[in-house]
């Protein structure tokens, strides 16, 4: 086939060669880019070890570092004191979020179902 270059060269019968050519040379250069193309991943810039302040804006709710305290105290917050210095591991935060997650209807109708059926009725008994 002629160089694609000069359009005077070509002729109305040549047309179906041409987009036929054409059509090879689309798909080829699909799936060279289908090789090269990859996925964007999400950056996250959060750093491993967070303080307090970073906590708060790491964290969906953005609670008051009073909240924060409040957990701590609680101990029910993962977390690392050093001397007066709080740090929190970000994979451990993560970690516990999901642990927070709430049950939706059907699961904790499953869960009531399930201890009906392994504590029936009068199942302690008195001495």
């Amino acid at each position: 086939m002629k160089n694609l270059n000069a359009m005077a060269d070509y002729t109305f019968e040549m047309v179906p060669q041409m987009v036929g050519r054409i059509a090879e040379l689309l798909t080829s250069i699909d799936q060279k880019l289908e090789k090269l193309t990859v996925p964007a991943q999400p950056v996250d810039n959060t750093p491993e070890l967070m303080g307090v302040k970073d906590l708060g804006a790491y964290l969906p709710s953005h609670p008051a570092p009073a909240t924060i305290y409040g957990w701590i105290r609680e101990n029910s917050i993962p977390h690392y004191k050093q001397g007066k210095t709080l740090m929190f591991k970000k994979s451990e935060i993560d970690k516990w979020l999901l642990r927070t997650r709430v049950k939706d209807d059907g699961q904790l109708q499953e869960e009531a179902e399930e201890w009906c059926r392994t504590h029936p009725i009068g199942w302690r008994h008195r001495k």
